[in-house]
């Protein structure tokens, strides 16, 4: 019995040192969640990627306000004809036999041309929606970058409180499994020297066993915990994390009494709304017509000599004002069927918004109760162990000196094992439940 305890223990003191090895030398320090979500900002792949897609977003709307500009273009040409066409004239302009043509070549060996273009579209509704429609997206990336934070931020708070659970949990595991291996150690003695029975020391022994397995499992899940909040900050596994924090009751009454903000999932289902009926516009925009305006500026040299960087022959200038006016009248129908296709499409996402508003409203009032509940339960609870751990206490000085039997301090201890599994329960649900009203008073903008 002596080497089976003596192995039990170097296993425990073996994760005790895995543990400490892991995250007592530690690179980087957290303090609080706010720490965690801040390091985030900077390191998190899926929040970069987001910030690249609002940028890109914002490029796409100064690309769509572009066609709103005058359209400038410039050209420049140099020919040289090695053979100029051939083309046949009546002799007779040349005094020559009715009936007979002169074959003669009109042209000269090299031509340059320059010039420009400018073209404005002073009646162009598709282009202004398209701007409008891109300036919407980009405010939809944004709010989209926001959701997307918020739901980063959730991930690394479920961690994050993991973590501070799992701490409260060994702790409280290693105080039980302290406990039970007194217990069992008096219980194998008086065992031995036939004190008590048989079922009684196997009692002890089992206690005791299931305490040691909490504490191991409570060190597993810490590290786990610790591997999964790296990996969403973008560290390796090997880098060393400690987070000296702890939590309140007292964290979430305060939390309570702070106002809701504005949900990004609700400001995403507005983008949409209005993204939706710019599109229901821009298909309309169609029945319009296009007006343009045209300036061109063209010259052009002819000569039979490469030079074209001399004060040789003449250059001949064209130049021209045009008002161009385009209009589809038909085109089967499928205008019109797109029109009434683009207004059910922004009926719908007008009342997924509405059933989003109420959604959100619901939840955000059962979080407030659910975080009530959680809070009166954990002091509750907690208030139970506590008087339970005293009880156990009480009864074992009450056996020591002969008044209370084995058979009570085991029951008593039962007892309290019971009422730390229920507050460890509460406990958890409180966490996440702090978590999610610190989400939701957060202004993901």
């Amino acid at each position: 019995m002596h080497q089976t305890n003596f192995m039990q223990k170097n296993i425990i003191w073996s994760l005790v040192f895995l543990f400490c090895s892991s995250f007592v030398s530690a690179q980087t320090v957290f303090h609080s969640l706010e720490d965690v979500w801040k390091y985030a900002d900077d390191h998190n792949i899926t929040l970069r990627v987001a910030g690249y897609d609002y940028q890109k977003a914002v490029y796409a709307q100064r690309a769509a306000a572009g066609s709103l500009l005058p359209q400038i273009n410039a050209t420049g040409s140099a020919t040289d004809n090695t053979a100029l066409q051939t083309t046949l004239i009546p002799a007779e302009m040349f005094g020559g036999p009715a009936g007979q043509y002169k074959p003669v070549q009109f042209g000269q060996k090299y031509i340059y041309n320059g010039g420009y273009t400018a073209q404005l579209d002073i009646l162009n509704l598709q282009n202004w929606l398209n701007a409008k429609i891109a300036r919407q997206n980009a405010i939809a990336s944004k709010d989209s970058a926001a959701n997307f934070r918020r739901n980063v931020y959730q991930q690394l708070a479920s961690q994050y409180y993991s973590y501070l659970l799992m701490k409260e949990a060994a702790a409280l595991a290693g105080r039980s499994m302290l406990i039970s291996d007194s217990v069992n150690q008096s219980m194998a003695r008086k065992f031995s020297e036939g004190l008590v029975s048989k079922p009684n020391a196997d009692v002890a022994s089992i206690n005791f066993e299931r305490a040691r397995q909490s504490f191991i499992t409570s060190q597993y899940q810490l590290l786990t915990a610790g591997n999964n909040l790296k990996l969403l900050l973008d560290m390796e596994v090997s880098d060393s994390v400690r987070i000296d924090d702890d939590w309140n009751n007292g964290m979430v009454r305060s939390l309570q009494d702070q106002p809701f903000a504005d949900d990004p999932g609700l400001r995403l289902a507005a983008d949409q709304v209005q993204t939706g009926m710019l599109q229901q516009r821009l298909a309309g925009s169609s029945f319009f017509p296009v007006v343009s305006v045209l300036y061109s500026n063209t010259t052009q040299q002819n000569d039979n000599k490469f030079e074209p960087f001399s004060k040789g022959p003449e250059w001949f200038p064209a130049r021209y004002w045009s008002l161009k006016a385009s209009w589809q009248l038909f085109n089967g129908g499928s205008r019109y069927y797109g029109l009434k296709k683009a207004r059910i499409t922004t009926l719908e996402k007008q009342m997924w918004l509405e059933n989003s508003r109420k959604q959100t409203a619901t939840n955000d009032a059962n979080l407030k109760l659910a975080a009530a509940k959680a809070g009166e339960l954990v002091m509750s609870t907690k208030k139970v162990m506590d008087l339970a751990y005293d009880n156990y206490e009480h009864i074992t000085n009450r056996y020591a000196e002969g008044i209370n039997t084995q058979d009570d301090r085991l029951s008593a201890f039962s007892d309290y094992i019971t009422y730390q599994n229920q507050y460890l329960n509460n406990l958890s649900d409180l966490l996440v439940q702090m978590y999610l009203i610190k989400l939701r008073q957060m202004d993901f903008k």
